[in-house]
């Protein structure tokens, strides 16, 4: 499979580098050779790089059979987890369905639309036990199928500007979406060894961009991008594939404005008078209504991120990075973001604070 997709690759460069050659000789081009040279292979490479997902899609399209496979995904009370558990299910893998309730309502709705291949399991990402008797009871019931995915999709949102977040927050969102995938991953990688399989994990474009009052959750997410990054290099040797799957915002029960508004409540009353003072009673109700509006602007484009968890978990050949967006715009603009220099970036991000009228605090000087 990796030769096939060698082959494709090197086609696809010298093509495109032919097709720039040729371009060149016919259009005018008053540089020395070297430089025109140079340009030639630079714009080859930018257009194979554009064109190869094109290419990828036409030639390396293949998708594996789930005959004899079983996938492991965490946090599948709700959200992504709990759609692609059906989705996998009805596609006939095998599917093992981790929750932090096994008798709550998303538990229950597994157990009633799915079929016999769909076991349900109780896991709490953030204790070791909870973790062991997981992959316990995976090993017992395995039998002769063989572990070919597991998806660390169990996640929590908590805090808002870093000031104003408890450090409680701050463990929190590490325990679950950092150290939560660790201990799953080790957990699991002798039986991945095995089957050469994959690990797939939901980061977030928050993992590659660090957007405003969302610093708890955004350290935690670039922490478990670069936790990614090593695990792909370290067990290439091993042939297991890791993936990330980097989501724009969704509404899905993470992103509940609720239950935020809640949290930021709870946040505000146990400030200190001096923080209340400096940045005043109108910044918090501000705030509030800010946070409602962003919530409100996330796709409801779920599938998107469902068809990307698919491709990555049944591609013969998956990408290495999936950013999942609502449409090509979106996805533009996170990739120009992610590519930006910071001085620029945070210039476009101030500007865009100011034309949305984002809250600012009463102590404060003019924002510009």
């Amino acid at each position: 499979m990796y030769f096939l997709f060698l082959i494709i690759v090197t086609v696809q460069v010298i093509l495109c580098f032919v097709f720039v050659s040729i371009l060149g000789s016919i259009l005018p081009c008053s540089l020395p050779f070297c430089c025109s040279k140079i340009i030639d292979i630079l714009v080859g490479l930018l257009f194979a790089r554009i064109s190869f997902p094109i290419t990828k899609k036409l030639l390396l399209s293949k998708r594996i059979k789930p005959d004899d496979k079983a996938v492991f995904i965490t946090g599948c009370d709700h959200g992504f987890g709990h759609m692609l558990a059906k989705k996998l299910d009805s596609e006939g893998f095998y599917v093992y369905a981790s929750c932090l309730y096994p008798s709550g309502p998303g538990a229950t709705d597994l157990r009633q639309k799915s079929s016999n291949r769909l076991k349900i399991l109780e896991l709490d990402v953030t204790r070791d036990e909870s973790v062991q008797k997981a992959v316990e009871f995976v090993k017992a019931d395995l039998k002769s199928l063989k572990l070919w995915a597991i998806v660390n999709n169990a996640g929590i949102l908590k805090g808002i500007s870093i000031e104003l977040t408890e450090l409680r927050d701050f463990k929190d969102c590490m325990e679950v979406n950092l150290f939560g995938v660790i201990r799953v991953t080790k957990a699991f990688l002798p039986l991945l060894r095995r089957s050469k399989g994959r690990i797939v994990n939901i980061t977030s474009l928050g993992g590659r961009v660090a957007p405003c009052h969302l610093s708890a959750y955004t350290v935690s997410k670039f922490a478990a991008s670069g936790l990614t990054d090593c695990l792909r290099r370290e067990l290439d040797v091993w042939g297991i594939h890791v993936i990330s799957i980097e989501p724009e915002m969704f509404q899905t029960p993470i992103a509940d404005f609720g239950a935020a508004s809640k949290r930021m409540d709870e946040t505000f009353a146990s400030l200190d008078a001096s923080i209340k003072e400096d940045y005043g009673v109108e910044y918090f109700d501000k705030f509030k209504k800010f946070a409602g509006e962003y919530a409100f602007i996330s796709s409801e484009k779920i599938y998107k991120v469902i068809d990307d968890l698919e491709s990555a978990i049944t591609l013969e050949h998956p990408s290495t990075v999936y950013r999942s967006s609502r449409n090509i715009i979106t996805q533009m603009i996170a990739i120009i973001a992610q590519n930006l220099p910071t001085d620029i970036l945070d210039f476009i991000i101030k500007i865009s604070l100011f034309f949305i009228n984002a809250p600012v605090p009463k102590r404060t000087k003019d924002y510009f």
